[in-house]
């Protein structure tokens, strides 16, 4: 085959070949099986029987394909059509269910914020198969539904994604107007993620990308990115990539693992978030319902 190579020679080729054609095939098999690898664990098992509580809405939505997922909403105190609110829509990661974000919406409805919680379809009690362009599709439908909401605020819906979840919330702000967005342990990009895995050749057409938006979205909107050193299921090398996506972002990191940095220790930085966004959509701070916003007495600005 080599005939004017020694036979060393022709073994050291052979072998590199064989190891290049088996990493390739290694890349080619991971990207058939993306979908299996992004979304483990879909909970059907854990949601079977069970329902949102008392102080929750279920909102079934029926995807352009006919798909029906679902989705928690729930309002904060004393919002209705006559006094809307903010709201958000909240992202979970890629081994929970709707069922696990309402710590989440806690937090939310106290700044005054209105949170509707959204699974993936194929998750939970949800009909069909999760999948990144059918998901990323799901989103916008959920944004739109939650913007035509008389009680919602016009020009005032976030999103808050946590580990997968921030990725879809980040690619819904490239697409929709939102106010504001919150990214928490959240990957730089599918291809960034695949590269954790030592997979540098990834063979897919998807564009599932939170670097990208950021670079891309309006600079006026205000972005929070929050990260663990110690996480292991998302690298700390992410938050970087995105900080330096969008240098302005307000950002925070703490010494936890994989986990919401704000719901966990920082409250507060939702505050910051949604101060912005109201400043930029023209509203004092004082304007969320029952002033939940304004400073606490010898709190500044961060």
């Amino acid at each position: 085959m080599f005939p004017r190579l020694a036979g060393w020679r022709r073994a050291l080729l052979r072998w590199v070949v064989i190891a290049v054609s088996a990493y390739l095939g290694m890349c080619a098999l991971i990207a058939w099986q993306k979908e299996a690898i992004i979304f483990p664990d879909h909970g059907r098992e854990r949601a079977a029987g069970r329902t949102a509580p008392p102080s929750y809405e279920v909102w079934w939505q029926t995807m352009r394909d006919g798909v029906r997922v679902e989705g928690w909403w729930r309002p904060a105190p004393g919002v209705s059509a006559a006094n809307p609110a903010p709201a958000v829509i909240v992202f979970h990661g890629n081994g929970e269910i709707v069922d696990d974000s309402r710590d989440f919406a806690d937090a939310w409805n106290k700044l005054g914020v209105s949170a509707l919680l959204v699974d993936y379809r194929g998750y939970g009690r949800s009909e069909g198969a999760p999948g990144i362009t059918a998901c990323k599709a799901d989103s916008l439908e959920w944004f739109d539904r939650l913007a035509a909401r008389p009680e919602v605020r016009p020009g005032l819906i976030l999103a808050h994604g946590y580990s997968l979840g921030g990725v879809f919330a980040a690619e819904l702000a490239g697409s929709r107007p939102l106010a504001g967005l919150a990214l928490e342990g959240t990957v730089a990009s599918l291809r960034e993620a695949a590269r954790d895995r030592h997979v540098w050749v990834l063979f897919t057409r998807e564009r599932f990308d939170a670097a990208a938006v950021l670079r891309r979205l309006d600079p006026r909107t205000p972005v929070l990115l929050t990260h663990g050193r110690g996480d292991v299921v998302v690298p700390y090398r992410h938050h970087p990539l995105l900080l330096a996506a969008r240098p302005g972002a307000i950002a925070a990191v703490g010494d936890h693992g994989h986990g919401p940095l704000a719901l966990l220790e920082r409250p507060e930085l939702l505050r910051e978030l949604l101060a912005k966004a109201l400043a930029r959509a023209g509203h004092p701070p004082e304007a969320a319902p029952d002033n939940t916003l304004a400073s606490r007495p010898g709190e500044a600005a961060r």
